[in-house]
């Protein structure tokens, strides 16, 4: 633009940048005409720290992939929910089918693994990044092989950083009828993958559920377990325990964090 005026009747005053956080360059241009009269000229090119930004400054954004920007020199690829309970939920786990697997290393939990349209992990130093302001909500989304659905909602969720072991935080639970708390058992717990136990159990718990997790002594829920339609029912499989009191397979679950307050 600025050339292109040059060559006109306009005259190049100034350019200012300004960076606002990870996500956000404005870039303001000023031009003069010779008879005195001023034009300004902005262009944003935003970065979104998460769905949520998204979902705000594009209100018609549909379900889909998004690259977001947690944390500066941090991009992720993400799947956002742009349509349950009013949207702008980044999914920071997805179980469908069963076509990756999830029993896995610190280190590829650490950084997340999968594909985004069909099953992955974001990745903990991510969701450390997206939680660390202790100001998100969590939604997990479940449905059995018979199509039941239900979900739960946590009215805080909190992942510490890897030098504190992505210690898990937790606050108010609250599910639809029949779906009880099987996740408060890992609360105030450290991250546990094979080759890394932070458990409170005499074994490592990853090894006797395949998954990592935010073991206990161990759990009652396997999220990242086993994906098996014809279910053993000893707590491998994707499972949560409080949903019939049973390790029952799952079909599917989701589980997705948003901030508490969207401005």
């Amino acid at each position: 633009m600025k050339s292109m005026l040059e060559k006109s009747n306009w005259d190049h005053q100034n350019t200012a940048l300004s960076i606002h956080g990870p996500i956000t360059l404005d870039v303001h241009s000023s031009f003069k005409l010779k008879k005195g009269q001023v034009f300004l000229k902005s262009g944003v090119n935003r970065r979104h720290k998460d769905c949520a930004h998204i979902k705000r400054h594009r209100p018609l954004s549909q379900d889909g992939v998004y690259t977001i920007y947690p944390a500066l020199g941090m991009n992720k690829t993400v799947f956002c929910d742009m349509s349950t309970d009013g949207g702008g939920w980044t999914v920071i786990q997805k179980r469908i089918d069963g076509d990756t697997i999830f029993f896995r290393n610190w280190k590829e939990y650490k950084n997340g693994f999968g594909h985004v349209e069909d099953e992955y992990w974001l990745g903990n130093d991510a969701i450390h990044a997206l939680t660390k302001d202790k100001k998100q909500i969590l939604r997990i989304d479940l449905m059995k092989f018979s199509r039941e659905k239900a979900h739960a909602t946590y009215s805080s969720f909190f992942v510490d950083s890897e030098a504190n072991k992505y210690k898990l935080v937790l606050g108010r639970f609250k599910g639809t009828k029949g779906l009880g708390d099987s996740f408060n058992h890992s609360n105030n717990s450290y991250f546990t993958t094979k080759g890394a136990d932070n458990d409170n159990y005499k074994s490592n718990c990853a090894d006797i559920f395949k998954a990592g997790w935010w073991f206990n002594a161990c759990t009652n829920l396997n999220l990242n377990g086993e994906y098996r339609k014809a279910s053993r029912k000893d707590g491998t499989e994707l499972s949560w325990y409080h949903w019939g009191d049973s390790w029952r397979s799952l079909k599917s679950a989701k589980m997705m964090i948003r901030p508490s307050q969207i401005v």
